[in-house]
């Protein structure tokens, strides 16, 4: 059916004209304010609620918790972040070190000394080289067997029971093992002197870090990127060679990142990431900083296991 223009153009009149046409009209803006009110209030609540889980699952994370670690390059990751297997010395001094033994090195006597040739304290100087190799590098010490060939090379009389089972590291095989690729970082000196008795007396003070794994491979800091715990073991003794036997003068050691509270089992038990977090908080100022921990002047105070907190290791 055709409209005539005439009556559609009567027809907008008339309602145009209607008294309750600008009442609907207020009623229907009133209607669609409200509706977008509501979207923005919920939309508010929305992104509320977003941003109390976003720092609930960042902000409030232990520190030692990585947050989207694949994000970011290692080397940049925050010093409380826990070490991987990709860069097992990340942030430590001793990631330039020598390895295992070859951090060892042995003084070459240029002339006799005191009635002593050169190959005399040749042979003293390596029998010590010896002592601190298998007691602290040898594998199979490090896995808990009695370097007993290498301890011989003291003399008994003169070795506190206590002190012979401090110069051997440990570690328990079914808690942690040693990472392969990078091994053990050494450093230190070894000097040597004549006494006015003629004897070779020789001072070592040598420092041992080691990368160690979870034997259970169960910790990951991200899928496929296991942790790594690092122990440091610092050793400073004086010997004198009498009577063909190492006799041990002076001695002190210091190992830093080992759970001070656990039980004196004979074995090292390295702190990861969360354990070396809590044990900073409790020692409440008391830990030793990375700094101090690897400064070479530094005398240990005098005696067997002192262990320490580090800020790192």
């Amino acid at each position: 059916m055709s409209v005539e223009p005439t009556d559609y153009v009567a027809r907008l009149r008339a309602q145009a004209s209607d008294p309750g046409r600008e009442e609907a009209l207020r009623r229907d803006r009133a209607a669609r304010r409200r509706k977008i009110a509501l979207a923005v209030g919920g939309g508010a609540l929305l992104l509320g609620g977003f941003g109390y889980w976003l720092t609930d699952v960042t902000g409030e994370r232990p520190p030692y918790e990585p947050y989207a670690a694949r994000t970011v390059r290692e080397e940049l990751w925050p010093l409380e972040w826990p070490y991987s297997v990709d860069m097992p010395f990340r942030n430590s001094p001793a990631s330039g070190w020598a390895e295992g033994a070859d951090g060892i090195y042995v003084p070459e006597p240029t002339g006799s000394y005191g009635g002593l040739t050169a190959k005399d304290t040749t042979a003293v100087l390596d029998e010590v080289k010896t002592l601190l190799v298998e007691t602290n590098v040898s594998e199979r010490t490090l896995g808990g067997a009695e370097p007993t060939a290498a301890l011989a090379l003291l003399d008994p009389r003169g070795v506190d029971e206590a002190v012979r089972k401090d110069m051997v590291t440990r570690f328990d095989p079914e808690e942690v093992y040693l990472h392969e690729t990078t091994g053990i970082r050494t450093r230190g000196a070894m000097t040597y002197e004549v006494s006015a008795a003629g004897e070779l007396v020789v001072h070592a003070d040598y420092t041992f870090v080691y990368p160690l794994v979870r034997a259970d491979l169960r910790h990951e800091i991200v899928p496929g990127l296991s942790e790594v715990a690092r122990i440091a073991v610092r050793r400073q003794f004086t010997v004198t060679s009498r009577g063909g036997k190492l006799v041990l003068g002076a001695y002190a050691s210091e190992v830093a990142n080992h759970d001070c509270s656990a039980p004196k089992d004979g074995v090292l038990h390295p702190l990861f990431a969360e354990g070396r977090w809590k044990a900073g908080r409790a020692a409440e100022g008391a830990q030793v900083a990375m700094a101090e921990l690897y400064d070479e002047k530094r005398v240990l105070p005098s005696g067997p296991g002192h262990c320490v907190t580090p800020t790192g290791t």
